[in-house]
């Protein structure tokens, strides 16, 4: 999916290992109504990578979250949110697939 299509789509990052998908919920939720929240968790121990994506079903939402979240703390750690983005090397990859 190119992240064009979803422009409610929000990186967070700099995440406490123990915050969960409830919580991201819980803390985003505030700000609309949240598609998808998909944190992102080691392949071999299921335990937090220390970021995520929350995707709202409104891109005036989730721009009003990036701007009130970046930069606070959940979970006793500042986190970084800002505009999902397509990493570099998907550019690199043929459109047609």
């Amino acid at each position: 999916m190119v992240e064009a299509d979803r422009p409610g789509k929000l990186f967070i990052g700099g995440l406490n290992t123990e915050t969960n998908e409830k919580a991201l919920e819980a803390v985003f939720g505030k700000y609309g109504r949240i598609a998808e929240v998909l944190l992102m968790k080691d392949r071999e121990t299921s335990k937090s990578r220390g970021f995520a994506f929350v995707t709202f079903e409104s891109p005036a939402d989730a721009k009003d979250a990036a701007r009130d979240m970046n930069g606070k703390s959940l979970d006793g750690k500042a986190i970084k949110v800002e505009q999902a983005t397509k990493p570099s090397f998907e550019s690199d990859l043929p459109q047609n697939i």
